[in-house]
């Protein structure tokens, strides 16, 4: 198959897949009824930029007036959106244009992930398998629900970004590759540190193939690359007061030992060791690792504990161990669990006979090792997602090369059969039990047998995002600061001109704290929340998840009580026209 070839077949299944997932968001385009809160804040974010907000100031303001909440977010992930917007406006005016970007950035990055996972398989295998693969992207779940239309949230850009590098990475050029690779991971990393795992994944693939297999070219364009782009982007990203903030969520100075002296001395090293034995390349290798580690021990140790090593435990306990998209596959529902776990395995499978494959041909051949060393990211990258679950996309992502080759392999066996109708039946077979969607089905299959919990499935109602209740009326109030759920804020801050008292974003972990104990606690503890806060409104959605938390957590509670229908005298209620939401106005 020639490369034209190839990008056409990628580009039509990418204007395939983009029509479907438009098709399945165009209830939700029109009103802005996005998938998740983070979305919403994105949305948010990118209006107050476009509003006058400076580029290098990220705090929300109307979470926890009046000094606001930093959010750790980048604006790479902002500049599209924000670019398009601009473009749109004069041509469709504001209403018309937001919905737009919205609706395309996130195709553009699917295009880029199936443009990546194809450029991936051609360079392991060939381009007839590669189309496949692009095929079978098509098909992934846990890819395609971050690249739908709205989901303008920063998972989409990390998983094409990551499967850019490790495209790299089998780059036959080696200087070329380790650049893209290194300024892609640097990228990655720039917009959220979740990527963290894989880059010092990727980082030890191409040190092992230095150490091993002498690729000093790569290994040491990738660190020089990487260590430059970190300092680029955060001089870009940041004004003079983000080079004093040692935050541990994201890039910051006190990441920089790790993140840029590490890289640059690693590249000094190959430059120096590139020709001397084993031992010298291994122990440079371990100088500037250790150095960097050291000096994160130093100026932020902090850091070490992790992104969420200060939590405080009871935002802990009630949110961020209750955040799904963070939690291990052991955690999931079953259903979802069985989505992360096994298509990756049809993935490796794939992988393990390529790679041995290849070797019968040519055992120290180079597609033999770079089979290896996809096996490796792949086994990375599906620990990580059984770990995290918002990393079960990108671990789809690179369970496809496998799970293409062997679908190639299972085509080439069915088109030796005789009959042309046997032929057809059974390379859909071939497809469909190769696929995502086959692993669903045999997930399927595996729970058919277990009745669901009832009552589990009934407390876990989603928060009020969707069309579930008009804010019309709340828009029209007079401009206040409200006490409501963590949930429900970004959506609010969307579709409403008022402040609220904090949502589910770790920065603003003092003002989850009082939210949490508003409504855990007996109402007076709400009550001085309110009046210290100049707060004067008390917002629920009594059918949320968040709230059912609350009530189960503390029967004897504020939110408990609220659900029950025994509001304290200090609590007017308003009407809203909406049963799914309830409001009071603080009387005293």
């Amino acid at each position: 198959m020639s490369r034209p070839r190839l990008l056409l077949g990628v580009s039509l299944i990418w204007a395939l897949a983009s029509a479907i997932l438009l098709w399945i968001a165009r209830p939700h385009i029109a009103g802005l009824e996005m998938w998740d809160p983070d979305d919403y804040l994105r949305l948010q974010q990118v209006r107050d930029w476009l509003g006058g907000q400076g580029f290098f100031d990220v705090t929300q303001y109307r979470i926890d007036p009046p000094g606001g909440v930093p959010m750790h977010w980048s604006r790479i992930v902002d500049l599209p959106l924000a670019g398009l917007i601009l473009l749109l406006q004069p041509l469709f005016g504001p209403w018309a244009a937001e919905r737009i970007a919205v609706s395309a950035v996130p195709l553009v990055t699917l295009a880029g992930s199936l443009s990546a996972v194809a450029l991936i398989t051609a360079r392991l295998a060939d381009r007839r398998v590669a189309l496949l693969a692009a095929m079978l992207a098509a098909t992934a779940p846990l890819l395609l629900f971050h690249v739908l239309p709205l989901r303008i949230d920063h998972h989409g850009w990390q998983t094409m970004l990551g499967l850019l590098a490790i495209a790299a990475c089998f780059d036959p050029r080696q200087g070329r590759g380790g650049v893209i690779a290194g300024i892609a991971t640097a990228l990655w990393l720039a917009i959220s540190l979740e990527a963290l795992p894989m880059a010092a994944a990727i980082a030890l693939l191409l040190a092992a193939r230095y150490l091993i297999w002498g690729e000093a070219r790569r290994f040491g364009a990738f660190c020089a690359a990487l260590g430059l782009a970190t300092l680029a982007l955060f001089a870009a990203l940041h004004d003079r007061a983000g080079w004093t903030q040692p935050w541990c969520d994201a890039v910051s100075p006190g990441w920089f030992g790790p993140l840029l002296l590490s890289p640059l001395l690693a590249a000094l090293s190959v430059r120096v060791t590139a020709r001397s034995g084993l031992a010298p390349r291994l122990a440079g290798l371990l100088v500037a690792g250790g150095i960097g580690i050291a000096l994160l021990a130093a100026t932020a140790p902090a850091c070490l504990a992790g992104p969420f090593g200060q939590l405080d435990p009871v935002v802990r306990h009630h949110w961020y161990q209750k955040v799904r998209e963070g939690l291990p596959f052991w955690r999931q529902d079953p259903g979802d669990a069985l989505v992360l776990i096994l298509f990756p395995l049809v993935g490796i499978a794939g992988t393990l006979l390529a790679r041995r494959h290849a070797a019968d041909r040519a055992p120290d051949g180079t597609a033999a090792r770079n089979w290896l060393a996809m096996l490796g990211l792949l086994l990375a990258a599906y620990a990580v997602s059984l770990l995290v679950q918002r990393a079960g996309g990108f671990a789809q992502g690179c369970a496809l090369p496998g799970a293409a080759w062997l679908l190639g392999r299972a085509r080439d066996r069915v088109g030796a059969w005789r009959y042309p109708a046997f032929r057809v039946i059974g390379s859909m077979a071939a497809i469909v039990a190769l696929s995502p969607i086959g692993a669903m089905l045999a997930g399927g299959l595996l729970l058919a047998g277990f009745p669901r919990n009832v009552a589990d499935a009934s407390s876990e109602t989603a928060a009020c995002m969707a069309p579930c209740a008009s804010l019309a009326s709340l828009a029209r109030l007079p401009r206040a600061t409200i006490l409501t759920g963590l949930d429900l804020t970004p959506r609010l801050l969307v579709e409403t001109p008022h402040s609220y008292a904090a949502s589910g974003h770790h920065r603003g972990r003092a003002a989850m704290r009082r939210v949490i104990d508003a409504f855990l606690g007996p109402p007076g503890t709400a009550h001085r929340l309110m009046r210290d806060r100049h707060m004067a409104y008390l917002l629920i959605d009594p059918a949320g998840h968040e709230a059912l938390l609350y009530a189960r957590a503390a029967p004897g509670g504020l939110m408990a009580r609220l659900l029950k229908g025994e509001a304290p005298a200090w609590l007017e209620p308003v009407p809203l026209g909406t049963d799914r939401l309830r409001m009071w106005r603080r009387v005293d």
